[in-house]
């Protein structure tokens, strides 16, 4: 990869895998991110506190960068949901990357949705509801026990509600349209059943999904009716045919949507009428699903194969192969709104051998808001063991070591009813 160089759309913690995963490869990089204190623009070769949203001033830079000689070959992120942007970048400068009509059928739900319906993709029901009152009558049609509430345009959980009781309807709209961007709100059917997060790689007639991963829901009635995860886990309890089959319908589902060269991030529920997509998203997820659950469990980083592709080249399949077999769990810490006055248990846990990565966003002496979305996830841990049981325990010893002072009281950094 030498003599290359990637624009990267971000600089954040989300992105910073993917910069170092870039330079690794002898790539140059090239980051912007509206923020002048992202570590990764530290870490670039070069790079500009330049909001990428912002897609005249990023093009003007990449422009600036090229009449200087800085062999720029392509553009990618993470983390961040903005396929469109990516879309109009690559499209301006001759670049792979995901079409226009890719970037709005993946960034609008509901055109996501219809999109996969006419392929005959399984998709929960869905609608586009316009005023409270919908959310009532549509519900009483499907005859669902629960349904979905979110804006048809945000990510990262943000604005989104399950709700089981129509008590529930006023708080869930309220939510939905606080968020919304756009003023459009969709109802889904829920749907009972375990949920997988998955990452494919495609490229025309190749496609492999290294990235497979058991979502954690367990415990998290505390937030209700708000829908919040708390990480994942590698290797899935699913048999190897469930996962050829999430694995076959989730790389259909990213072709129906346009991705023929790059990522595509699946969500997955496995109803009993089989596996059914609630999303597809045309990029890397952050957080630590191909940061550190698939490299740690399998030895694959399948973020070189996304930037080969994203540059110009080829991926190459042998890169996607799992090398071993590990178990590996990433879990969050929250905490009930309030002010921080301490934390202890820090150093003992960052101390045992199986922790892989142990991060915390708060400081003490400042005031924790309430958790609304996933960005506001008080901290982070990652850590590896020999096989599930394990690291469940190893999951239990964290949470009961590290314990936080809120308001003058101890307490753990998990919460319960």
């Amino acid at each position: 990869m030498q003599g290359k160089a990637v624009l990267i759309l971000g600089a954040g913690r989300d992105q910073l895998f993917m910069i170092r995963t870039a330079k690794e490869m002898g790539l140059l990089t090239v980051a912007v991110d509206g923020n002048p204190s992202a570590p990764g623009l530290s870490e670039a070769d070069y790079a500009e506190p330049i909001n990428f949203s912002h897609i005249g001033e990023v093009k003007a830079y990449v422009r600036c960068l090229l009449d200087k000689g800085i062999p720029l070959s392509g553009v990618c992120t993470m983390g961040s949901d903005i396929p469109n942007l990516l879309a109009e970048v690559a499209e301006e400068f001759g670049w792979s990357g995901p079409s226009r009509e890719t970037g709005y059928l993946t960034t609008d739900k509901f055109a996501m949705k219809e999109c996969l319906r006419k392929a005959g993709i399984p998709v929960p029901d869905y609608c586009i509801v316009q005023r409270k009152e919908d959310v009532l009558r549509q519900w009483k049609e499907w005859g669902a026990q629960k349904v979905v509430l979110k804006p048809t345009d945000r990510a990262g959980s943000r604005g989104v509600s399950i709700l089981a009781s129509t008590d529930e309807i006023a708080d869930a709209w309220k939510n939905a349209a606080d968020n919304s961007l756009n003023g459009r709100i969709l109802l889904e059917r829920y749907i009972e059943g375990p949920q997988i997060s998955t990452e494919s790689i495609l490229y025309d007639d190749f496609s492999a999904t290294p990235g497979f991963a058991d979502r954690v829901y367990e415990d998290m009635e505390v937030f209700w009716p708000q829908v919040m995860e708390n990480g994942g886990w590698v290797p899935s309890r699913e048999n190897a045919d469930v996962q050829k089959k999430i694995s076959e319908l989730v790389e259909r589902a990213a072709r129906a949507l346009g991705i023929s060269r790059g990522p595509a991030k699946g969500d997955v529920v496995l109803s009993e009428q089989g596996p059914m997509i609630i999303e597809i998203a045309a990029r890397l997820s952050g957080g630590d699903f191909c940061e550190s659950l698939v490299p740690l469990g399998t030895g694959v980083n399948y973020v070189k194969e996304v930037l080969r592709i994203a540059t110009g080249e080829k991926p190459d399949p042998a890169a996607l192969r799992p090398r071993w077999n590990k178990a590996v769990a990433n879990r969050y810490f929250f905490l009930p709104p309030g002010r921080l006055d301490g934390i202890r248990g820090v150093g003992e846990a960052q101390a045992q051998d199986y922790i892989h990565k142990f991060e915390l966003y708060y400081k003490k002496g400042e005031i924790i808001p309430p958790i609304q979305n996933h960005g506001q996830r008080v901290g982070v841990f990652v850590l590896v063991a020999d096989d599930r049981i394990q690291a469940q325990a190893k999951v239990d010893y964290i949470y009961n070591q590290v314990e936080f002072k809120m308001d003058g009281s101890w307490r753990k950094g998990f919460l319960k009813r």
